[in-house]
């Protein structure tokens, strides 16, 4: 490593950004983008929250006929969108804690370097 590469390095550093093997890290993006997985989560366990409501009452479609079929059909869409949106919650909350891991090991190997002081 030259000199004024590791200089370079040591300046962005401070500016929260670090130039590795030509790889430019910029932890302040992590953080929003973690920060911004996070928040989707929430919403989305939040919007789950509420699914499945229950077994639908199939007097509710009336005089319908096969309003018990329909009732089901409900039920098993309910069903399907309360382990959808579990899955999405699950998935957006493992990007968020992905996201921070990236961020500590960058930072834990730049001040193995000695890059970051």
């Amino acid at each position: 490593m030259q000199d004024g590469s590791r200089t370079t390095e040591i300046t962005a550093s401070t500016r929260g950004e670090l130039a590795m093997g030509g790889l430019e890290v910029h932890f302040q993006a992590l953080e929003d983008c973690a920060s911004a997985a996070r928040k989707v989560a929430k919403e989305v366990n939040d919007l789950g929250g509420g699914f499945p409501a229950g077994a639908t009452d199939s007097s509710i479609f009336g005089k319908l006929a096969d309003s018990s079929g329909l009732a089901s059909a409900v039920d098993a869409v309910e069903k399907a969108a309360d382990e959808e949106l579990g899955q999405a919650g699950s998935k957006l909350e493992g990007v968020e804690r992905a996201l921070d891991k990236v961020r500590q090991n960058v930072r834990t190997a730049n001040r193995a370097s000695g890059a970051d002081s």
